[in-house]
């Protein structure tokens, strides 16, 4: 089911009414039967923005989430603040959608349909008085599972966490399940996913946050007047002051304050469009040119003057085909002058369906004010690699580009010590194919630089790597150091509260000077 997907600093939230959410995670269900994918939905509100993202433009506060954020099969808006922030972006939501709404309407579609839901997380027994009351209510509900286990996201046992998941995996997987609500909180439930998505054999998990609490009562909700006029938060703060009052008013303090540059830019942005062009422009929709090159097939897209909901809408079509058909497709931009949220959200959308086909989307001739406004929307970090000046740029950039598997090293010895130059992304899909005994065999009995230059992200799952490095160095008497981490890497390092467990250099030369000091050479 195609529909409108929006951005709202750098997080896509797709655009659906709570009914069309219902029928587009039955969509997913249907399409696991099809290719064995397992999908993800998340329920993002104000509070999960702000975890994510800091003041700075490029830096977010958990790189791991905003990534899984991104990448998510389906993002809905959890919460008013989100839908009013998408009206003064030009591209209302038409509805928030919360988990404490969705998952009783879900549960009734899902009988309906013969689908089976698993209850995972939720404290003490919250999920299965949950699930419990919702069979009470639908009895011809089928509940494939109820589980509360421990899990783990951080700390020096991080290590261990893959052999926790494994036996809580098995018992999913065992039941049969066609959705899976998984209540462990935010960022939790979200990277608890990710890093089981590989063997995660249900077709749809939904983070769901504290909803089994709200299912039971145990967390009161809002009378329907205060929902309906987005007043919840208000409330909420009502039950339990001392805890939430900072919480919510720093959180809308600090989210205000992150979107307040990107509502103004948009804004004075469309103003200046629809002075210069007063009549109403219709979307200059032109052919796309396609290249005869070496890298055929590849195709040439032309952007309409105003990148909006309207021209999107009218083009979405011919550029997904134009993807599904091509190698590579080249985004022109030399006559765009407006962007508002739904373009940066199809365009995200793209981003996202291109990874899924191992294929890329470039973009040409942007604009300095088209570049700005990435910037303050939080994406030009997606597409920063895939922008050139021109065609030529671009083509020579494609005709040139090896194949390159997403994450490998490469090994150098001098002396006594081995450097390791890690290059790509290590995330839960790379750890799952590493030979970590191959690793360990090729450091041997020496010394042990990691080289990050070239790592441009790392996930929870991928910080494991790291650990098992330090244990084996330990159990060898020997050094590791890391060296040259990107902003994003060494955040990663923060987030699992693992920094402080190695020894970081600034670069390669006092790496090895430091491990000349520690071995007294």
């Amino acid at each position: 089911m195609a529909h409108e997907t929006i951005v709202i600093l750098g997080i896509p939230i797709d655009n659906l009414s709570m009914a069309e959410t219902i029928e587009q995670i039955l969509s997913l269900v249907e399409a696991y039967g099809r290719d064995g994918r397992a999908r993800q939905v998340a329920t993002v509100n104000v509070d999960f923005v702000v975890n994510t993202l800091t003041w700075r433009l490029s830096r977010p506060r958990h790189p791991e989430l905003l990534d899984i954020l991104r990448k998510a099969d389906l993002v809905t808006p959890d919460g008013m603040p989100m839908v009013w922030t998408s009206r003064l972006l030009g591209t209302p939501l038409e509805e928030r959608v919360t988990g404490a709404d969705l998952v009783p309407r879900l549960a009734e579609a899902a009988a309906e349909h013969g689908k089976s839901i698993y209850f995972l997380g939720g404290k003490g027994d919250a999920g299965k008085r949950a699930a419990n009351k919702l069979k009470n209510q639908i009895p011809n509900l089928k509940i494939a599972g109820i589980d509360s286990p421990f899990v783990r996201i951080e700390g020096e046992t991080l290590d261990a966490a893959l052999d926790e998941d494994r036996a809580i995996v098995d018992r999913i997987n065992r039941s049969g399940a066609d959705i899976l609500l998984i209540g462990f909180g935010n960022p939790k439930q979200e990277v608890w996913f990710e890093r089981n998505r590989h063997r995660l054999q249900v077709p749809v998990s939904i983070g769901i946050g504290g909803t089994y609490e709200f299912i039971v009562g145990s967390v009161a909700r809002a009378p329907e007047w205060m929902q309906k006029y987005g007043l919840e938060w208000l409330f909420r703060i009502t039950q339990d002051p001392a805890r939430l009052w900072k919480r919510y008013f720093v959180g809308f303090f600090k989210f205000g304050m992150m979107i307040f540059p990107s509502i103004v830019y948009y804004r004075f942005k469309k103003l200046v469009f629809h002075t210069i062009h007063r009549k109403a422009v219709e979307a200059d929709v032109q052919t796309p040119a396609v290249i005869d090159a070496e890298v055929q097939p590849l195709k040439v897209v032309p952007l309409p003057r105003a990148f909006d909901a309207a021209s999107v809408e009218q083009q979405r079509h011919a550029i997904e085909t134009d993807l599904s058909l091509s190698n590579h497709c080249i985004l022109d931009f030399s006559k765009v002058e407006l962007v508002d949220s739904s373009g940066l959200g199809f365009l995200l959308s793209l981003w996202r369906r291109a990874g899924t086909q191992k294929k890329k989307i470039y973009m040409i001739e942007l604009s300095a004010a088209i570049k700005r406004f990435f910037e303050l929307n939080r994406t030009f970090d997606l597409f920063e690699n895939q922008i050139f000046n021109n065609l030529d740029d671009a083509l020579t950039r494609i005709k040139n580009l090896a194949p390159l598997p997403p994450f490998y090293y490469v090994e150098r010895v001098r002396n006594q010590t081995v450097t390791l130059n890690l290059v790509g992304s290590l995330d839960a899909g790379q750890m799952a194919g590493l030979d970590m005994a191959a690793v360990e065999t090729l450091i041997g009995n020496r010394n042990c630089i990691l080289n990050l230059k070239d790592l441009n992200f790392v996930d929870s799952s991928g910080i494991v790597f790291f650990l098992k490095i330090q244990k084996y160095m330990s159990s060898q008497d020997k050094t590791c150091l890391l060296c040259s981490l990107q902003d994003n890497v060494l955040q990663m390092f923060r987030i699992t509260k693992l920094n402080r467990l190695f020894t970081i250099a600034t670069d390669q030369f006092a790496a090895e000077k430091t491990i000349t000091a520690f071995n007294g050479q």
